[in-house]
């Protein structure tokens, strides 16, 4: 009997590390296929949704284009040779990837992480990117807080200016996690993970997650890889600014 196929993902909010994540997979599973986010002029729409699977998602729902995408993706990954596939994209639960889990679930087993990161931090590396400081930018890597079908209410953080829509945009994302979470919980098939990129990113709580994806190893014997994506200009923090968090 064929081995059963592992698949992992992440339900987190971008700048969390996604990709650090990735290349600590890569680096301490055997037979592993581990991606971060599939991006290319020609991967949009393929590998990746484009910024109309994330706006319709996230204004009308799991509509019939949203799941056309995703048939398409998840069918290619189930066939794929590699017993383990994970892909830490932060995109991908925001375009619909939950609802549409069935083609992995009749290959094997689902693995969702929900990572999460210091939101001092979190912000801190949004606003050195300038990653909300126009819409067209929300709507193709983040969230826009008037979407329609945000479960977080924005009014009252996006009047703070941007280091509130910063924030509305993480509680966003851990409440559609926890959501998920709360839905998924027991079902067969799909195994929830809670970690913080401080945590895997010391070998004991590398260690830890190992262990539950069911690839045991030792502390001592994990490869950590070094800061992925780190920021490489930082603005200066107002005190009044740091206070808030």
């Amino acid at each position: 009997m064929a081995r059963a196929r592992e698949f992992l993902f992440t339900m987190t909010t971008g700048r969390s590390g996604t990709k650090y994540l990735a290349e600590l997979l890569r680096q301490n599973l055997a037979d592993a296929e581990c991606e971060h986010e599939i991006l290319g002029w020609d991967r949009f729409g393929v590998d990746a949704p484009d910024i109309s699977h994330m706006t319709l998602f996230n204004s009308l729902g799991n509509v019939p284009k949203v799941q056309s995408f995703w048939q398409q993706k998840l069918a290619r990954i189930a066939a794929a040779p590699a017993p383990f596939y994970a892909e830490t994209s932060h995109l991908l639960m925001k375009s619909g990837l939950i609802e549409n889990l069935a083609p992995l679930l009749a290959a094997g087993r689902v693995h969702l992480v929900m990572l999460e990161r210091d939101p001092f931090d979190t912000v801190m590396s949004f606003r050195s990117r300038h990653d909300f400081d126009n819409r067209g930018n929300m709507w193709v890597w983040y969230l826009d807080p008037e979407y329609p079908k945000n479960l977080v209410q924005s009014e009252r953080l996006v009047a703070l200016g941007l280091d509130g829509i910063c924030l509305w945009y993480i509680l966003e994302i851990r409440t559609r996690a926890a959501y998920y979470a709360r839905l998924l919980g027991g079902q067969s098939g799909i195994v929830l993970h809670r970690a913080t990129l401080e945590d895997i990113a010391a070998p004991a709580g590398a260690a830890r997650l190992l262990a539950a994806l069911g690839a045991p190893k030792p502390p001592e014997r994990i490869t950590l890889p070094p800061a992925q994506n780190a920021n490489l200009r930082h603005e200066a923090v107002r005190p009044d600014v740091e206070a808030r968090f």
